[in-house]
């Protein structure tokens, strides 16, 4: 398979635990938080998710399975 298809499966993957990661953060704030990190951090991880699918239809595009 061709090697950036490897990369981006790579970078997929990685980018699917930091939105996991972001979206536990919304449910439990760490101590401190306060209300506009917060909305930042939502901001983000649509930004991210957006990212994200990109990624997956690139991938496919390329010929590259899920």
């Amino acid at each position: 398979m061709k090697q950036f298809i490897e990369r981006m499966k790579v970078e997929l993957k990685e980018l699917q635990g930091k939105i996991k990661r972001a979206e536990k953060a919304v449910e439990t704030p760490p101590f401190g938080a306060d209300k506009t990190s917060i909305d930042l951090l939502k901001s983000q991880i649509q930004y991210m998710q957006g990212y994200a699918s990109f990624l997956k239809q690139r991938i496919e595009y390329e010929g590259g399975r899920l």
